[in-house]
């Protein structure tokens, strides 16, 4: 089955929708499940914020945006709307995509994995930590880059 999907502006001060962000005619349900999972979405070179999700009759689905603003530690932000603004890659299917904190600056981190399902995307999307070869890392955001096809998982290792 495929869905209807629609982003909306939202304004926190007027407590409405300010007008249409983008429309998408047709997803699976998988990648409608990581369209709602991230936490912000980047469309036509413009990074926004999800606030909320909705569906109508199931079929029918809306999710709430916001233009990207200072909702992160002071640490993280600048880095990561440079990270993500700067990337001009383009591949052919839906794919993640990792990025470490060095301390300064994210960093692309190599692949974990070439190629994941979306639904198997989905699942990782779910997790707040991530452990590879025995190295724990806190997921501290997700963001659909829809220009390109990737799912940015930015990461930052755990001392434990």
């Amino acid at each position: 089955m495929y869905y209807p999907l629609r982003y909306i502006e939202w304004s926190e001060t007027k407590q409405m929708e300010v007008g249409e962000v983008y429309q998408i005619h047709s997803l699976s349900q998988e990648e409608l499940f990581v369209h709602k999972l991230v936490d912000a979405v980047k469309l036509n070179h413009r990074i926004w914020v999800h606030v909320s999700h909705e569906s109508i009759d199931h079929e029918k689905h809306t999710i709430y945006v916001r233009p990207f603003a200072e909702e992160l530690p002071a640490t993280y932000q600048r880095s990561l709307a440079t990270t993500i603004s700067g990337q001009k890659d383009y591949p052919n299917g839906l794919a993640p995509e990792y990025w470490l904190w060095d301390g300064t600056q994210f960093q692309r981190r190599d692949a974990i994995d070439s190629y994941v399902s979306p639904i198997h995307l989905t699942l990782r999307l779910l997790d707040h930590y991530l452990v590879q070869q025995d190295i724990t890392y806190d997921i501290l955001y997700t963001v659909l880059d829809a220009d390109r096809q990737k799912v940015m998982i930015f990461l930052n290792e755990v001392n434990e």
